[in-house]
């Protein structure tokens, strides 16, 4: 029997207002856990650097695309 089933046996004699003081524990514990990335992860530079190349600069600026984007998006069609 598992450590999960054993403890899943104990919960069921308790009564609810012991059961939620241990689940509010429970949640404590799981917030202070670490989240490990994993080894083969990568890290968000090296995303943005693999990417950065990936759209051609025409050098307009942000507003610009912008601009254009509302333009394509609400122009009236003829």
């Amino acid at each position: 029997m598992s450590t999960l089933e054993k403890t899943i046996d104990l919960l069921n004699s308790l009564p609810e207002n012991q059961i939620e003081t241990i689940y509010s524990f429970v949640q404590f514990l799981s917030a202070q856990q670490k989240t490990e990335r994993p080894a083969d992860m990568e890290s968000l530079d090296d995303i943005f650097e693999s990417i950065a190349g990936a759209v051609h600069d025409t050098g307009r600026s942000l507003e610009e695309y912008r601009e254009e984007r509302i333009r394509e998006r609400y122009e009236a069609v003829n």
